[in-house]
């Protein structure tokens, strides 16, 4: 009985949460947009980049991946500028070799590498607004015991 009283208030609940579209203000259930502004800012987006997310870059970077992984196998090259050593890895990704952010072509040659190593990587690309690079995390712990 204790089951059904929540399970039909749980129900209940969810049927009346309703979020206001960040974009128009109409009231529905979506996360942060109503369908039709969700479809307004995706035109958009594809017309400020209208390589952004095509069918042939998406084919361009599956292929890099899979020419890598024939020739390679599921290994990931690492980033040695940011000390990342070369490991097995499943989830690899094709990026560009120069980042586009940094003023790289949107055509340009990729380079495979695993998500984290790819995130760490783009992390430290240099900024166009503010022309320094990141410099790589460090430890706040030591890595060497402490002699007394």
């Amino acid at each position: 009985m204790r089951e059904e009283a929540a399970t039909a208030q749980a129900t209940e609940a969810a049927v009346t949460l309703r979020r206001a579209c960040l974009d128009c203000g109409k009231l529905g259930r979506w996360r942060s947009r109503c369908p039709q502004c969700e479809a307004l800012r995706e035109r958009a987006k594809v017309a400020a980049r209208p390589d952004r997310k095509s069918y042939a870059e998406t084919k361009r970077r599956r292929e890099a991946v899979a020419a890598h992984r024939a020739e390679v196998g599921d290994w990931c090259p690492g980033v040695p500028e940011l000390g990342r050593r070369a490991h097995p890895s499943a989830s690899l990704q094709a990026d560009h070799v120069v980042e586009v952010a940094a003023g790289g072509p949107e055509a340009g040659p990729l380079v495979v590498r695993c998500g984290p190593c790819n995130s760490a990587r783009s992390a430290n690309v240099r900024s166009p607004l503010s022309r320094t690079t990141t410099p790589p995390r460090t430890s706040n712990f030591p890595t060497d015991p402490v002699v007394s």
